[in-house]
């Protein structure tokens, strides 16, 4: 009875292995790897931007305006213990009644406020050398739009930063007198943003 037994037990083990197969597939799937190899730690995600060849420019079209916009690849430690600073850069391209294609600059500062209630400087450095001060009447809650350049100033910045790879925008923050924002700004998408709609 003894030696029936246990090649019956054998058995019943082997046919019970295809549900803990079953079992890693779905594990797989759940943390994002190919369920197919089984393999949790190759997980693939393919919209992911691929900084070397796509850069890291996110875009996007509302009506008859285009956007591009891009994060600072840093952060600028605040008093704020939760969140750091992180700098927003987005260049809209519209076209007005007329038929004109103009490029608008906004520049968002998140998670801490500029002490630019006056006037202060923008500076963009390329390469560790300043290659432009950019003169900023006011900046509201962190935010430079239009409003806030002086005369041609907005105009000047964006197309350094049409041009630019690796570089840096620096702002006054509170607390913080010379936040430097670094940005990758290889790969903006001149074609896709100056494209006839």
């Amino acid at each position: 009875m003894k030696k029936m037994i246990a090649p019956l037990f054998c058995m019943i083990l082997a046919g019970c292995g295809g549900g803990y197969d079953e079992i890693d597939q779905k594990r797989g799937a759940l943390i994002g790897s190919d369920p197919s190899t089984s393999n949790p730690s190759n997980p693939s995600n393919p919209s992911t931007p691929n900084p070397s060849t796509e850069g890291l420019w996110e875009y996007s079209q509302t009506g008859t305006s285009r956007f591009a916009e891009i994060r600072s690849s840093n952060t600028i430690p605040t008093s704020n213990e939760l969140n750091d600073a992180i700098m927003i850069v987005r260049i809209q391209n519209f076209i007005d009644s007329a038929g004109t294609q103009k490029d608008y600059l906004t520049i968002t500062v998140l998670f801490a406020d500029t002490d630019c209630l006056v006037n202060c400087q923008l500076r963009h450095k390329k390469n560790g050398s300043t290659s432009g001060v950019y003169r900023v009447r006011q900046s509201i809650n962190g935010v430079f739009n239009e409003d806030s350049f002086a005369s041609g100033d907005m105009e000047k910045l964006i197309k350094q930063i049409k041009i630019s790879s690796k570089s840096t925008i620096s702002v006054p923050l509170i607390g913080v007198p010379d936040a430097e924002f670094e940005f990758d700004f290889t790969g903006y998408d001149s074609d896709y943003m100056d494209a006839d709609r």
